[in-house]
């Protein structure tokens, strides 16, 4: 039941009234007995800055960010993550009083998945296909977690060097044509 004391978070981004996120999160916040609601709210690319000052404005917790809002917001925040520095996009804002916090949580979320099937980065390779947004937040984060070499293969050298640089010294780029079978079982 909402009252006057529900806390709100939610989702915005164009188009974004699909969003599973509300039914997803609202199921989480009742199983934990918690008075939050979570709602889906479209925003246009031209009024971005406006939701987000609204957003402090109106004490709204936290948002998931989608697209096409994720550089852009991370330009609007007050204050990034290391991840969401490194990556220069957002998925997730949190409000702290007047300031929004940005963050990213693909990349780390992912290892913290691995870990919880047992998976650990000590003395481990691991091998990264594409050079788009999840591939940099995914290499980024095996980089901080230590892995020994995270390998990046994308269709252009120039795409994947890029992307292998997230993981700091453990990143090696490689051409997703030079990817014979030796390659891909050495990755």
């Amino acid at each position: 039941m909402i009252s006057g004391s529900t806390r709100l978070a939610g989702v915005i981004g164009d188009p974004v009234r699909h969003s599973l996120s509300p039914a997803i999160h609202n199921a989480a916040y009742a199983a934990a007995d918690l008075d939050w609601v979570y709602v889906a709210l479209p925003v246009g690319v031209e009024r971005l800055r406006e939701a987000l000052s609204g957003m402090v404005a109106l004490g709204v917790e936290g948002l998931s960010v989608t697209m096409p809002h994720k550089a852009e917001a991370a330009k609007l925040c007050d204050e990034l993550t290391s991840a969401a520095e490194a990556l220069g996009v957002v998925n997730s804002l949190k409000r702290q009083g007047a300031r929004l916090i940005g963050h990213n949580t693909d990349g780390s979320g992912f290892v913290s998945a691995l870990g919880d099937s047992g998976w650990s980065p000590s003395n481990r390779r691991a091998l990264v296909v594409g050079a788009g947004g999840t591939a940099r937040a995914v290499t980024h984060a095996l980089g901080a977690a230590g892995v020994n070499r995270v390998t990046v293969t994308a269709r252009r050298l120039e795409a994947a060097a890029e992307v292998a640089k997230l993981a700091g010294p453990a990143g090696q780029p490689c051409a997703l044509s030079e990817m014979g079978p030796r390659q891909w079982h050495e990755a």
